[in-house]
């Protein structure tokens, strides 16, 4: 019995001295890879990409940072005057047009040659409205459901100077359009079609 616990002991001390070595580990490069780096398909100086969302509306809910965050223009720029030798290749544009497109909608950025953003615009269906819209909808349709949305928004650069939602509203066997500009939003100028 003495032994045994003289050899376990042994054979502990042993394990523990092995385990204290130092490995050396080769010299690894880690890279981020945003999640809208595969485009689709090309027309000229017209660009299609698919986003890949973390989670649902993700993209829908605020397309132009989602872009800034996930989207390096001037990487993109780069990477055509290096495919020179294939069918992908940089020309003297003007500008470029890149749509990031989701199964709810699309945006459409249009950048200029330098890279800087010019002009967006967005068209979404079917997305989560944003709760002032909903209390506003709520508290002046009492009974109403809404059955479809539609967003539409442009503007210069990454601020929005035009943005409109189109919900259609059915109570029984009853439907109407209702268009809100969210600006206006409790100011009681709700139009009807």
């Amino acid at each position: 019995m003495k032994k045994l616990i003289i050899y376990s002991l042994l054979l502990f001390w042993v394990v523990s001295v092995k385990a204290q070595e130092i490995t050396q580990l080769e010299e690894t490069n880690v890279t981020f890879q945003p999640y809208v780096t595969n485009v689709d398909s090309y027309l000229d100086n017209s660009f299609s990409v698919m986003v890949d969302e973390n989670y649902a509306g993700e993209f829908s809910k605020n397309p132009i940072e989602f872009m800034k965050a996930n989207f390096d223009i001037h990487s993109f720029i780069s990477f055509l005057d290096e495919q020179s030798n294939s069918g992908l290749q940089k020309r003297d544009y003007q500008y470029y047009r890149v749509t990031f497109n989701t199964d709810k909608g699309d945006l459409v950025a249009k950048f200029s040659k330098e890279g800087e953003l010019e002009e967006t615009s967005q068209k979404f269906k079917n997305i989560l409205v944003p709760s002032e819209i909903r209390r506003e909808l709520y508290r002046s349709y009492k009974g109403w459901n809404m059955v479809k949305n539609t967003y539409t928004a442009s503007g210069k650069s990454d601020q929005i100077d035009e943005e409109l939602y189109r919900i259609k509203l059915k109570n029984g066997n009853r439907s109407q359009i209702v268009k809100i500009v969210p600006e206006r939003v409790g100011s009681d100028i709700v139009a009807i079609e």
